[in-house]
């Protein structure tokens, strides 16, 4: 992707930034995840390192084909699994001051920087301040405020915010080939992440997950049949955020069918979810006091149960 394919003021005002190599020392790229940072981020620095003619990146030059395939030799990415300590952000500043191989500046993008451990952020800041080089960074974070006030002094801050349905449908289909409906479906799904849509399309577990969900749910007629219904997922615990997310959207998917306000998200479920047996707005309660169980370490079992039994009418029953 280039400059040309992401939609907004934003991309813009970067796209003439870095064409001139006018640049600041550090940018942060904040918002929620799926809205694009981790692209724009990627674009800027191929555009930065380019050494292609007219438009950059080119995706062509030597530089660009090498920062494509990950061997860059003046890249430095930093991709936290739990956390970012503090020996890799001093290991990367010792790198910084060994001159660039093939181009005039060095390039760090630090992934997920909220995740830096305190002692990490401390070390980054003077340089930050005074980066050796002409260094340029890029940290892309979902929770600005987990980043120290110091950290996100010293960087320029582009916000990201998620896309109506409408431009989140033309990437999709412009972009990914998905049809028109999928890409709706999707749009909606996702809030208009299209990160978040795009890795939804292609997960096998979501669809499966979403699926037992949906059969639980038509099995559950009354009381009598929460164990059947619970058993269902009972072994999925491992997905249980994703099937209260889910739960969720299907709770508000019949309060919207039921009060004839607001439209639905999940079109392909229209005339599929028992809005005849369950109440939308006694449905998200519910499951808000299920997510209020898991977290205080009930049991999963227990919760699906709960849960069960609250939305078939026997919350009273148990409460005794």
């Amino acid at each position: 992707m280039k400059f040309s394919d992401i939609i907004g003021s934003t991309a813009d005002h970067l796209r003439s930034e870095m064409q001139s190599a006018q640049v600041v020392h550090a940018y942060m790229f904040a918002g929620p995840a799926g809205t694009g940072t981790r692209t724009l981020a990627d674009i800027c620095a191929r555009a930065l390192l380019c050494t292609g003619k007219g438009e950059k990146p080119c995706d062509e030059c030597p530089s660009c084909r090498q920062y494509m395939s990950g061997n860059h030799p003046d890249v430095i990415r930093l991709q936290p699994e739990k956390s970012i300590g503090v020996e890799l952000i001093r290991e990367t500043i010792d790198a910084l001051a060994i001159h660039p191989y093939e181009s005039s500046r060095h390039v760090v993008l630090i992934y997920d920087a909220d995740k830096m451990t305190p002692q990490a952020q401390n070390a980054l800041l003077k340089t930050l301040e005074t980066p050796p080089g002409d260094a340029v960074f890029f940290l892309m974070t979902d929770q600005m405020t987990s980043l120290l006030p110091t950290i996100i002094s010293r960087c320029r801050i582009v916000r990201f915010r998620l896309l109506e349905d409408k431009d989140a449908v033309n990437i999709l289909t412009g972009q990914h080939g998905m049809t028109t409906e999928r890409a709706r479906l999707l749009a909606r799904l996702s809030m208009g992440s299209v990160g978040r849509a795009i890795e939804m399309d292609g997960s096998e577990q979501y669809w499966k997950t979403r699926d037992l969900v949906l059969r639980a749910l038509s099995a559950l007629h009354g009381p009598e049949d929460v164990g059947a219904a619970a058993l269902m997922l009972s072994e999925s615990k491992e997905q249980a955020g994703s099937i209260l997310d889910i739960l969720e959207l299907c709770a508000r998917d019949m309060m919207v069918s039921q009060d004839a306000d607001g439209e639905v998200i999940q079109t392909d479920l229209v005339g599929v979810l028992p809005t005849d047996r369950f109440g939308g707005a006694q449905m998200l309660g519910s499951i808000m006091e299920a997510r209020k169980r898991l977290s205080s370490n009930v049991s999963w079992q227990s919760v699906l149960e709960m849960l069960f039994f609250d939305m078939a009418g026997g919350k009273h029953l148990w409460q005794q």
